[in-house]
């Protein structure tokens, strides 16, 4: 008989857990790990908050069911969602759900790293290697007791799910999770060797600076040394197979970056030059990218290849239609504003310059403190951990008493993850603004010289209106600091006491003992510190959250100057892929005087708000600012900084790919 089993989900009063009623008999692996994937996603989403914002989940799904769509397992229904933490992580519960952390995406710079993590743990659920390491866990017989039904314990529950952030997968298990994200996000048309730069920055930056956030990714995943080193022999990584280079040659052009899709092209037909698909592609990019000439020769050459293409035919009737790859000159109107804002500009920089200085003075003098209250978190865990691992049986009223100093030991350490968080944004965002200003200023000179586009004077004034006011808020993110390092010292001290007396408790194993009210105390102290601590770090995440839009906006307007109607074209595609709307809708923003950096935030934040984007207003003088406005709305800035950052990261490569070329 097939398992049987229903599924009530009761959110209760205080601690949020969910009770789940499953019985049945008769279950093969499948249905297990059916029910188990369910425990596992009830427990994580009772454990963290999970993000709600339609712009992130949609983007994130999309990435992932177009990767499962060339999984060899796809008759499972596949959830990717994004929980609220500023933990690094990222991990699969069996039967299809996947989760990336807040922090994970803040920590990711392109969308091609996003693409291999997330094949990575798709690779886990095709393998059903979560299920496979429940069975060599101590966490089995807990799964057996509930899906037999002979145990309801919310607290059991809660353990299986949260127990699945520790899960340990075998070396083989990892091994072949990695060659899955590799050749899933390949087959998907992203470039594997550039998703392998998380992994780089995880060996390279991690374990020198903020380790603390990292120990969750650590404990679940083997060190990065040797994966890297795989992976980097395989066939899809090689930069001397034709057939690798103009595949994912392909996945750049259909991403809206021909440029860098042409110059792997060309290093491919250098390998393969008979290749009449490849010079159909090259054609293809050329002719995005402007180069009306070069691609004229390429579909030449493919027709010469294949003895004629009806689709090649086609574009080279087309070539003369497309928009030129030349600027149209800025009037003399534009250039006498243009040599106005190059005379206020100094005044920015030095603005700028006092910032950059003044959060490298803050981290002089935080880092040392910052690095004490990690130290305790890093002792906290691994005391925490030991106790895991050990498999004395206890009774329920104390793995009750363990659950609850547990949940405010997590309380307090988020505050320090977030903080840590906190303090790299500022790092991150005043040297972004440093090199903004350095742009400007060349922009500024071609402009006052005549190059460019005339909408460019727009986009170049709310460039600089946005970099003041990200110095202005970085200011103010750290006038947050004294007394957000001291609440987040004072709960950490007090999570340690917790720590010390939840080890007494299950020595004793008695719940009746003085320590157990003891605990209960230390628990009650330690939620209230916490909450104070996380109270703070927000105020002073808020604020760092909107410096780092305002230098996204600055540079996104900057990176759309002096674009040319061709290359307009190919940044209306990005910023369409990116936000998942039409590219009528960023051409018509652009229309009403938006530069790049407004339209994708118009765009994120309607999208965040679940609004159709209004009519542009331009933010001139004495305006509010859009990111100000999107702050003020509440909308998901956060959330929106991660896929800005995503397009610069694009709109970059593609700028610099054609320079190189």
């Amino acid at each position: 008989m097939g398992c049987r089993w229903r599924r009530l989900r009761l959110l209760l009063t205080g601690a949020a857990l969910f009770a789940l009623v499953i019985a049945g008999t008769g279950c093969d692996e499948g249905d297990v790990e059916e029910v188990l994937g369910d425990i596992s996603a009830t427990s994580i989403e009772s454990a963290y908050p999970v993000d709600s914002d339609p712009l992130i989940n949609d983007w994130l799904t999309n990435r992932g069911h177009t990767i499962v769509s060339h999984t060899p397992r796809q008759n499972i229904p596949y959830e990717f969602s994004v929980v609220e933490t500023d933990l690094v992580n990222a991990f699969a519960a069996p039967y299809g759900h996947v989760y990336v952390t807040t922090g994970f995406l803040d920590f990711a710079d392109t969308e091609d790293e996003v693409a291999v993590v997330l094949a990575h743990e798709v690779g886990h659920i095709v393998n059903r290697d979560s299920i496979h390491s429940f069975k060599n866990s101590l966490l089995w017989g807990v799964v057996t007791q509930i899906i037999s039904g002979k145990s309801r314990a919310a607290g059991d529950v809660l353990g299986i799910g949260l127990g699945l952030l520790s899960l340990q997968y075998s070396r083989d298990a990892e091994y072949a999770a990695d060659d899955a994200g590799t050749r899933y996000a390949y087959a998907v048309g992203y470039d594997p060797a550039r998703g392998l730069d998380f992994f780089n920055r995880l060996m390279t930056d991690v374990e020198k600076r903020r380790p603390s956030r990292w120990e969750v990714y650590f404990s679940t995943h083997p060190r990065t040394e040797d994966r890297i080193a795989r992976q980097l022999k395989r066939e899809e990584m090689s930069d001397t197979s034709s057939e690798s280079l103009l595949w994912i040659a392909r996945g750049y052009l259909l991403r809206g970056q021909p440029s860098k899709a042409s110059m792997l092209l060309e290093k491919g037909l250098e390998l393969a030059p008979d290749l009449p698909e490849a010079q159909t592609l090259l054609g293809d990019a050329l002719a995005r990218r402007g180069d009306r000439v070069g691609a004229r020769a390429a579909y030449e050459q493919a027709m010469r290849l294949s003895g004629g293409l009806r689709y090649v035919e086609t574009r080279l009737a087309a070539l003369p239609e497309l928009p030129p790859a030349t600027l149209p000159g800025i009037p003399a109107e534009g250039r006498q504003r243009a040599t106005a804002l190059l005379a206020g500009l100094p005044k920015i920089s030095t603005s700028t310059e006092e910032t950059v200085r003044s959060v490298s003075s803050y981290g002089v003098q935080t880092d040392a403190r910052l690095e004490g209250i990690s130290g305790v978190v890093r002792g906290i865990n691994s005391r925490l951990l030991d106790l895991a691992d050990d498999d004395t049986s206890v009774s329920d009223g104390t793995r009750d008493l363990v659950s609850l100093g547990n949940s405010a030991i997590a309380r307090a350490t988020e505050a320090v993850y977030v903080l840590e968080r906190v303090n790299d944004n500022l790092h991150a965002t005043s040297e972004e603004m440093q090199r903004v200003v350095g742009d400007a200023r060349t922009a500024l000179q071609r402009a006052q010289a005549g190059e460019g586009s005339p909408e460019d004077i727009r986009a170049l004034e709310v460039t600089l209106s946005e970099l003041q006011l990200g110095a202005d808020t970085l200011d103010e993110a750290m006038a947050e600091s004294p007394a957000t390092l001291g609440d987040v010292e004072s709960a950490q001290a007090s999570a340690k006491d917790v720590t010390d007396l939840i080890e007494l408790v299950v020595r004793l194993n008695d719940p009746r003992d003085l320590s157990a009210d003891q605990l209960r105390s230390a628990a009650s102290r330690t939620d209230a510190l916490a909450t104070k601590a996380m109270d703070s770090v927000r105020r002073a995440k808020q604020q760092s959250v909107k410096a780092n839009a305002h230098a996204l906006v600055a540079r996104l307007n900057l990176l759309g100057a002096r674009a040319t109607p061709a290359q307009q074209e190919v940044f209306d595609s990005q910023v369409a892929g990116m936000m998942l709307v039409p590219e009528a809708s960023v051409r018509s923003l652009r229309a009403e005087g938006a530069g790049y950096g407004e339209a994708a935030l118009v765009l994120a934040t309607a999208k965040s708000l679940s609004m159709e984007p209004k009519r542009f207003v331009p933010s001139g003088p004495g305006s509010m600012s859009l990111v100000n406005e999107a702050v003020a709305r509440r909308a998901a800035v956060s959330d929106a900084n991660v896929l800005l950052k995503f397009l610069a990261a694009s709109m970059q490569a593609e700028r610099d790919a054609q320079a190189a070329g």
